[in-house]
Formats: C-alpha cells, sequence, structure tokens
C-alpha cells in the first residue's frame, strides 16, 4: 500500500541540505575524506524500498555489516519513532534526523536492520549514503547566466574597476545569518557594508553558512574554485544579519532589515535584495513582511524572495513569498542534475487568498557556493534558497546591462522571456516558467545573440476520467548525450494522513518499448530522469492508480 510523505517547513533559511539538523541549522558534516557529503538520489526501479544502488552494495555485505543509509518514512518523524525502531530492531547509530526537506534520518545499518526495516509499512525508501561532488557550472550554462556575462559584457561591475567595489556597481542586499567575508569569493570590499540584527557586530560575520552560500550564488568571483563563480560576479553586497547561527529568526527581525535597507538603498547603492527565508504555511501576503517587501519594491528594490520548500503539495507559500511584489522563486533541476524538472521541495501556489504564485522557476538543486568559515572552500546546498540568490544575480546583470530599468521592468522581462511550463501562462507550479538567464539580459540591453543549446520542452494539460484509465504520449530523443526528464503534476491532488486523491504513476519507455523508468510515490508529483542510450521516439504512460482528475505532464530532452 502505497503512503504519504510529509515535510515541515519552519521560519528559517530555506533550503534542503547534504546533511543538516533538525533544528535547521545548517552545517554541512564531511564524511571521512574530508570532502563536503550530498545525498545522491538514485533508482528503486522495482519498488521494494530499497535504491537499486544500495541492493548492489547490500549484496556483497554479511548480515552483520554496517551500511552508511538515508531512510525516509511515510508518516512524520519524531524522536519516540525512532527510539521504537532501536528498540524493536537493535540500536543503530543515528547520524542525523531529517523534518523539513522530508520526514526520516540518516545512519549506520547493518544489513539484516536493513532487510527488516524494508518490510516495515512506515518505512518508504531506504537508499545509500554517498557521498558526491556537484558544482555552479551546470547551473549557469543550462540557464544560460554564463554565457550572458561572456556574450553581453556584463557581470554586475559598473563603476570599471574590477578589483574594487562601490555603491556604482549594482549592489545586492543580502538579508540572511549575513555574510563571511573572509571567503576569496566574496573579499577584498566586496561586501560594502554589514547590519547586524541578532548580535549587533559590525564586522562581516555568518555563523550558520546560508547567508555566505547565498551570497557567493549571487556575486561570488570564483577566485577559489571557477567552476562555482557566481552569476555576477562583478556586484557588489550589502550584508544584513536578521537570522540565528541555527538559521532561525523572527519576522520582526526580517521587517528590520527590509527596513534598514529601503532607508539605505541610496547610501549604499540598494537595488537588488535577497530573501531566501519564511514561514510555514500559507499567507495571503497581507503580514507586516510582505507589506515590507511591497515597500521595498515601491522604493525601487527588485525583492527576489524564496517560494518556500513544501512541494509539491498546493498552497504552501508563506511569507514573504505571497507578497504581491516579491520575485517569488522556485527551484528547478538543471540539465546538469539530470535534466529540466521543478524539484518536488518547491512550494507551490496559489496564495490564501487565491493569487498564483510563485513568479518563475531558477535553478536550485546541487548548488555549490563559498562555505562560511573557510578561505577558499565549498558546500552543496538544494533548496529555493539557491534558485533565489540566482535570480537575483540575473537581475544584477540586467542592471549592468541596463541601469535604468525599474524593479518592474524586470520582472516583465523575466517572465516575458521565460520558458512556458505546465499550462500557458503563470501558474501554481511554474510560474510563468523556466528562467532564461541570457534571453532576459538580452532584453535587458538590447542585445543580439543566441542562448546556450538546451533540451527541447513539451507540455500536456490533460486528464483520466476513470480510474485504472491510461493515456500515452511521445516526444523525441535526438542525443543520447543529455539526460532526459519526465515530470507529472495531478493539479488537484489532494492528501491527507491516510489517503491521497488522485494517485496518477507515471511510466517511460524507449524506442523499443523498453521500460526505462518509472515513478509510483502518492504525492501530487512524479518525476522520471534517464540518461537516453538510444535516439527515437520515447512513449510516456501516465496511468490512474486511483481517482481521477487533471494533470500537467512536462517531458524535456535533446
Amino acid at each position: 500500500m502505497k503512503k504519504q510523505a510529509w515535510a515541515v517547513l519552519t521560519l528559517s533559511a530555506l533550503l534542503t541540505v547534504s546533511t543538516f539538523s533538525v533544528a535547521g541549522a545548517v552545517k554541512p558534516a564531511p564524511d571521512a575524506s574530508g570532502k563536503d557529503e550530498k545525498i545522491v538520489v538514485t533508482t528503486d526501479k522495482d519498488s521494494n524500498k530499497v535504491y537499486d544502488d544500495l541492493e548492489a552494495i547490500l549484496a556483497e555485505k554479511a548480515d552483520g555489516d554496517t551500511v552508511p543509509v538515508i531512510i525516509r518514512l511515510t508518516e512524520k518523524f519524531s524522536d519516540d519513532k525512532l527510539a521504537k525502531l532501536k528498540k524493536d530492531h537493535g540500536d543503530f547509530k543515528t547520524k542525523f534526523t531529517f523534518q523539513y526537506a522530508y520526514q526520516g534520518f540518516a545512519g549506520e545499518l547493518t544489513k539484516k536492520q536493513i532487510e527488516r526495516l524494508q518490510k516495515l509499512p512506515m518505512i518508504e525508501s531506504i537508499q545509500f549514503d554517498a557521498p558526491v561532488k556537484a558544482d555552479m557550472a551546470t547551473a549557469v550554462d543550462s540557464f544560460g547566466s554564463k554565457k550572458a556575462v561572456t556574450d553581453f559584457g556584463v557581470d554586475g561591475d559598473r563603476d570599471g574597476n574590477p578589483t574594487s567595489y562601490s555603491k556604482n556597481d549594482v549592489v545586492v542586499a543580502i538579508i540572511d545569518t549575513g555574510i563571511h567575508g573572509g571567503h576569496v569569493d566574496l573579499d577584498g570590499g566586496k561586501i560594502l557594508a554589514f547590519k547586524d540584527f541578532v548580535s549587533n557586530q559590525t564586522a562581516p560575520y555568518d555563523d550558520n553558512g546560508h547567508g555566505t552560500h547565498v551570497g557567493g550564488i549571487v556575486a561570488g568571483t570564483g577566485e577559489g574554485d571557477g567552476l562555482n563563480k557566481g552569476v555576477a560576479p562583478g556586484a557588489a553586497l550589502v550584508g544584513i544579519k536578521v537570522l540565528d547561527g541555527q538559521g532561525s529568526g523572527t519576522m520582526s527581525n526580517v521587517d528590520a532589515g527590509i527596513n534598514w535597507a529601503i532607508q539605505n538603498k541610496d547610501v549604499y547603492g540598494i537595488k537588488v535584495m535577497n530573501l531566501s527565508l519564511g514561514t510555514s504555511g500559507s499567507s495571503d501576503g497581507t503580514d507586516s513582511t510582505s507589506t515590507a517587501i511591497n515597500n521595498a519594491y515601491a522604493a525601487g528594490i527588485v525583492p527576489a524572495v524564496a517560494a518556500g520548500n513544501s512541494g509539491p503539495k498546493r498552497s504552501t507559500i508563506g511569507s514573504p513569498g505571497a507578497a504581491r511584489d516579491a520575485l517569488t522563486v522556485g527551484a528547478f533541476a538543471d540539465v546538469g542534475e539530470m535534466g529540466f524538472n521543478v524539484t518536488s521541495f518547491s512550494s507551490r501556489g496559489p496564495t490564501a487568498d487565491g493569487r498564483i504564485k510563485p513568479d518563475i522557476m531558477a535553478p536550485g538543486f546541487n548548488i555549490t557556493a563559498p562555505k562560511t568559515g573557510t578561505t577558499n572552500g565549498y558546500v552543496t546546498y538544494s533548496g529555493t534558497s539557491m534558485a533565489t540568490p540566482y535570480t537575483a544575480g540575473v537581475a544584477a546583470l540586467m542592471l549592468d546591462a541596463n541601469y535604468a530599468l525599474s524593479p518592474a521592468q524586470i520582472r516583465s522581462i523575466m517572465f516575458n522571456t521565460a520558458e512556458d511550463w505546465g499550462p500557458a501562462g503563470q501558474d501554481i507550479d511554474y510560474g510563468y516558467g523556466r528562467l532564461r538567464a541570457y534571453d532576459a539580459v538580452k532584453s535587458a540591453g538590447g542585445y543580439a545573440g543566441t542562448g546556450p543549446s538546451v533540451p527541447t520542452h513539451t507540455g500536456v494539460v490533460d486528464s483520466l476520467t476513470t480510474s485504472g484509465q491510461k493515456k500515452s504520449f511521445t516526444f523525441n530523443v535526438t542525443a543520447t548525450g543529455t539526460p532526459a526528464a519526465v515530470t507529472l503534476i495531478m493539479r488537484d491532488h489532494t492528501s491527507s494522513w491516510f489517503s491521497s486523491s488522485p494517485d496518477f504513476d507515471l511510466f517511460v519507455y524507449n524506442p523499443s518499448g523498453t521500460l526505462v523508468n518509472k515513478s509510483e510515490g502518492t504525492t501530487r508529483q512524479e518525476l522520471v530522469t534517464f540518461n537516453p542510450t538510444v535516439t527515437g521516439t520515447y512513449r510516456v504512460d501516465v496511468l490512474s492508480y486511483s481517482g481521477t482528475g487533471t494533470f500537467l505532464l512536462d517531458m524535456s530532452a535533446k
């Protein structure tokens, strides 16, 4: 029987990470080699709850051998449930517990314990906790910002001196956990000013790491690693610390940060501000922080705000993402991360008062950027927290192309040049679609040029009207060197602790009719990604396991 998995979002920095604590303090833990660890999502093709790569590892193990694993639950995680698992199945080392990106925990279990837990209804999946490495290169390549910098000569440096920073450059305020100015990507005066609403310190610092990562995505110079250069490396930053070392804060702290940015916008030349933070639940956009966002927009500042990480359920955008004038950003995976697709964690609209949010989708899966407390280290995070500074960086490039652009014009250009996904126009899952940075900067500056070569997108809106019904669709693959992705979203999906409806499943077949991959979850969204081994026409089947309703089917392949 299929079960519903749940995620909880608190007032904290909005992200999922390679490894993190229950409190939401996002500090990645090193693996035995000293490198940053990152969850690898593989495939459970036979739907037996144990991912295929882990099965291969277990086949070589004795019953008592331990393996590092990540275990997701079909129900809400609690310490009591974890204690009961240990009591019933033998004690094991717990590395982390998760209550935000998903419900579950990571630890070291024996082969025998894994096999026993596999049979429990409360266990959704068990996968190998594998270390991998990601970098920023594929995101800037496939979304077009890197090519825009090269082709159009824009990077945020407007004062003509690329080795120094001033209010005459494009300036982005980072309202977050602070910024670590000792990293080579963020030093040399890049941080023009620092305001601390948590501890009232005057020198830039970041006792959490989230704000440093965000700032690096916007404007890191890439001196520590050119693959991880920020979107607008010539831009300057202003750090406004409103979240503490655990990544937590209050709305009043955030309001104070926005207020300070508006008050000092002319002093430091602030044109864009980034807020990769928010509250849980669904907001109607009339709260104090949303109001502050609207006022910043009216004052001439582009407010890029994270949509949140409570997807794929509807109505999961809180404050300030629900603000009318927020540039609300959802998270996509880029081509280098197994193809274009909306991440399942990305929050969805509508707002509590029925408006459509988010506004735009940007890369937010496996993004590597500067690590706080280091001079040249990097760490990989995923979340709308990462997609938002990418968008803020693109806004900075647009302003470098045309500094006279108003926030309204920047929004309009981004929306009009985006690649539409889902139904025509803005919708609650994709907003106006995938941000095409190259085209946005090209339009802002009146330039000529051709953006990067990317997979072709095909979208379908359709419905299943009876349980057990199946509909088939096709898409073409012309190259085997680029990942393909197929996303299925049930538009009117509802769920409770006991059921979810409708429950549609997704199957993809190659040109010879062989099943390539499938997705048979119970949440609102299903995803299949794969590396095509042959070219030709692929078939996609959408099957109603139970229930009826409309769906979105988005296919991306070269």
